[in-house]
């Protein structure tokens, strides 16, 4: 008989915290579930960890190779039967009742595709932290405005899905990395309505020393710059033009561009551009320029905005210098400085020479 919740784990060198996470899930409330860990080719003792504790509802599949986070959900949804799929990484804690308020959210929500429940966050101790979670309630017209003008606004750590929804987003794109969650949010968001918890169900693990790939160094923030395009392009999945309408209500009202089916990628390139994110305006400027280079495209923006050359060439004007180019200014200024003060030295040398000589 098939469970009726299924829990996708993706695991990758959580030797320290994976016993843990199996144990919060095994004394669950709710009994009628089976948990489904990937380990994405460990370097520590985590799979060892792991078939030390032996239970029917658990599933340990291993990939030869690290193949990454979307790579491990996908092969556990492969191999999981349940109606409701949970996302759950191998260090996070689950209250004892969490997958209960899941499953009867679920039963009492019929129109619900997804339940995002709320968090606690804790370190590599789990004492609590006392740090705000990025998590903002509201509806999801609000909430893909927020994350297409500003940042992320939900978590994933707890994510239940209907087994119909998440098999339409599936597979779930192996490249993402520090955005893979904010990708699946989206495409969940485009489908239909979601529920958020105020119930604090899952204790995420958030550590100071953390050399995993969601710790924030260097190579982190140069992933998400990478991965920006990508994400955005996720949002070209809305063609339904009156929830457009919802979702960019005030940036219509002030530009006049209203979206229509046959130019979305102009209008969500030109809603980009009024973002005060760079790197999603360099995405709106380009969706609205390979638009703009079709005839066709060029008369239909402008029998439908009056939109001309001439205002394509005034959408520069939303760019701001990146920091190259400040940079490079800044040195240009310093050398021309450097130069103009060489020559008030050679003349003045000069005068001097001319001076002894009287």
């Amino acid at each position: 008989m098939k469970p009726k919740i299924s829990i996708l784990c993706p695991s990758f060198n959580h030797e320290k915290y994976v016993e843990s996470f199996i144990w919060s899930v095994l004394g669950q409330s709710f009994k009628d579930f089976e948990l489904i860990i990937v380990d994405d080719c460990s370097s520590d003792g985590n799979v060892k960890k792991i078939k030390e504790i032996q239970d029917k509802r658990i599933k340990l599949i291993q990939h030869q190779y690290n193949r990454g986070i979307n790579a491990s959900i996908n092969t556990a949804f492969q191999n999981s039967s349940g109606k409701i799929v949970v996302f759950c990484a191998s260090d996070d804690i689950l209250e004892v009742n969490a997958l209960e308020i899941i499953y009867k959210t679920f039963e009492c929500n019929e129109d619900i595709i997804c339940v995002y429940p709320n968090l606690q966050i804790i370190d590599e101790y789990n004492n609590i932290l006392d740090v705000e979670n990025i998590t903002k309630i509201a509806p999801r017209n609000e909430l893909l405005h927020h994350i297409f003008f500003e940042s992320n606004c939900l978590s994933s750590p707890g994510m239940s899905i209907k087994r119909g929804i998440f098999e339409a987003i599936y597979p779930l794109k192996n490249s993402f990395c520090n955005y893979q969650d904010v990708d699946i949010h989206i495409r969940l968001l485009t489908i239909g309505k979601v529920l958020q918890l105020e119930q604090k169900l899952i204790k995420y693990r958030r550590s100071l020393y953390k050399t995993s790939i969601s710790s924030e160094k260097s190579s982190t923030a140069i992933r998400k710059k990478l991965e920006t395009e990508s994400l955005m392009d996720s949002f070209l999945e809305i063609k339904d033009l009156k929830f457009l309408k919802q979702i960019f209500r005030s940036e219509i009202e002030k530009t006049g561009i209203k979206p229509f089916d046959n130019t979305l990628e102009f209008f969500m390139g030109r809603m980009a551009l009024e973002s005060n994110n760079e790197l999603k305006k360099y995405w709106g400027y380009h969706k609205v320029m390979n638009f703009y280079n079709n005839d066709q495209n060029a008369q239909l923006l402008y029998d439908k905005y009056g939109f001309t050359f001439g205002d394509f060439l005034g959408l520069a004007d939303f760019m701001t210098e990146d920091l190259m180019f400040k940079k490079y200014k800044k040195y240009k200024k310093l050398f021309n400085y450097g130069i103009l003060f060489c020559v008030i030295l050679l003349f003045c040398f000069v005068l001097l020479l001319m001076l002894e000589d009287f």
